[in-house]
Formats: structure tokens, C-alpha cells, sequence
């Protein structure tokens, strides 16, 4: 029997135009009427993760920035976080500088942009949460140091052949993964959905094979193989689909409202 459901944002529970739909927030309010705990798990951060939280009307334990960091959304506390250590933090980040590949990196407490690549996202990102905690700054490393701030993840677009990622693979004590086929995401080795969820499943009191977890990405498969029930968007790529135990309509398609309402079945 399945008590907890993890959902992923981008390509599950948001349809094609970034939206929760009126489907999916009746699924999930079903699902938590019915006693199972329904969860976000994002590679968004922390910070967007808490206002679809509310949008979707989850439960209040979050994960964000690929599985870096577990936070209560009610509160606003983060529970884990999962640094990445110095020095690949300032190593990975002067590699993807070289590259001259758009990034944002989620700190402690911000995430950081700069201003060209802020601008380009104020068109093609229309999310609120994000922008109202973007900080825009031509020098990454000195705003860290000067404030102190770890690095939780670096997000990077990297386009067509710009960013050769087997450079940031072989640092020490880094998982490299990706969302989509043009970008990638640099966590803390070892932090990834599937450790995030198992976080919040224990403190739920729910094992982890009484979990489920939906999502249509590479970085959802840490999430697929530590629960009971993994389960692909149809719109996932067929590596993706093939880890799966259920394969769910598109996020066009109301995909994730199929997902939540399966899992009473």
C-alpha cells in the first residue's frame, strides 16, 4: 500500500505551460483526504518548491535543488542540506565560468545570477518565486566568500557542445545529473532525490517501500530506485520509462493527476 507520493515539478506535476492544473490539485487533495502524505521533489529551488507546495496543496516537507537540501515549507526551516565540499565547489564553478555556460547557483540562502542571464530568464521563466530570490552578480566566487555561503548546486544551460560535464564528474565528491538534454546539475556527491526523499519519508514514519515517486527526468532515477513504486511521465525518455514500474500519461496530458490517483488504487 502506498503512503507517501513524491512528485517532481517541471515535466509531472507542471503541464507544458509551467501550470498546476485543476486536475492534479483535486488528485492530490484526494490522495491526502484518503491519509497518504503527498510530497514535492524538485531540482527548482527550495524557494519555488515551497510556493508550488502551497499552489498544489501538499504536505509540508519539501525537497529542492536536485535532492541538496529538505525544508518545511510551513516554517520555512531547512531540515538537510548537502554542501558541496571546497575545493570542488570553487573548482566546478571557475570550469563552467571558462565554459561561458549560463548558470544559476543555489546557495544557502540565495541563488545567484548574472545579469544577462537574469534578464534572458525575466522572458523565458515567468516563475515569481524565483526571481523575488535571485540575486544578480558578475562574480560568484567573491559573493560566496564574502558572505560565507556553501554551494548546494549549480544548474547550468550548457547548450549546444559548450560544457564538456566529464570535467565536473571526475571532481571528488560531486553527482553530476541532468533535467533535460541542454543542461546540467552539479549537487554534493551523494545528494541526489532519492536521499532527499528518504529524509522526508523518516520523518514521516513511512518506509520507503510504501513510497511512490513520479517524475520524466534523468535525476528523478535516484528517486525511482529507492521506492516502492516509481512511476514515468509519458513524456519521459525511454531510459527513464525503462526504471519504471508504471508508466503515467504526458504532463499534457494530465499525467500526474493519473500518477496520484493510481496510487489509491
Amino acid at each position: 500500500m502506498i503512503k507517501l507520493i513524491s512528485l517532481d515539478l517541471d515535466g509531472t506535476l507542471l503541464d507544458p505551460k509551467g501550470r498546476i492544473t485543476e486536475a492534479s490539485k483535486a488528485a492530490i487533495a484526494k490522495a491526502r483526504a484518503a491519509g497518504l502524505r503527498v510530497v514535492i521533489n524538485t531540482g527548482r529551488p527550495i524557494q519555488e518548491g515551497v510556493f508550488f507546495v502551497r499552489e498544489a496543496g501538499c504536505d509540508g516537507l519539501v525537497s529542492g535543488a536536485g535532492g541538496g537540501a529538505v525544508a518545511d515549507a510551513e516554517t520555512g526551516r531547512t531540515l538537510r542540506r548537502w554542501d558541496v565540499p571546497e575545493p570542488s565547489a570553487r573548482r566546478a564553478i571557475e570550469l563552467c565560468l571558462g565554459w561561458d555556460a549560463r548558470l544559476m547557483l543555489f546557495t544557502s540562502r540565495e541563488i545567484l545570477v548574472n545579469a544577462a542571464y537574469k534578464k534572458y530568464l525575466e522572458t523565458r521563466y515567468p516563475f515569481p518565486a524565483f526571481h523575488e530570490s535571485a540575486v544578480v552578480t558578475e562574480d560568484f566566487l567573491g559573493y560566496m566568500a564574502e558572505r560565507g555561503l556553501p554551494l548546494v548546486k549549480i544548474h547550468g544551460d550548457k547548450g549546444p557542445g559548450l560544457c564538456p560535464v566529464e570535467e565536473l564528474a571526475a571532481l571528488p565528491d560531486v553527482t553530476i545529473t541532468t533535467s533535460t538534454d541542454h543542461d546540467f546539475e552539479l549537487t554534493a556527491g551523494g545528494a541526489d532525490k532519492g536521499r532527499a526523499l528518504a529524509v522526508i519519508a523518516d520523518r514521516y514514519g513511512i518506509p520507503l517501500e510504501q513510497c511512490a515517486a513520479v517524475g520524466d527526468s534523468e535525476n528523478d532515477l535516484s528517486a525511482f530506485g529507492v521506492v516502492g513504486l516509481p512511476v514515468a511521465m509519458g513524456n519521459a525518455p525511454q531510459r527513464v520509462k525503462a526504471e519504471a514500474t508504471r508508466i503515467a500519461p504526458s504532463n499534457g496530458e494530465e499525467g500526474a493527476a493519473w500518477a496520484v490517483l493510481s496510487c489509491l488504487e
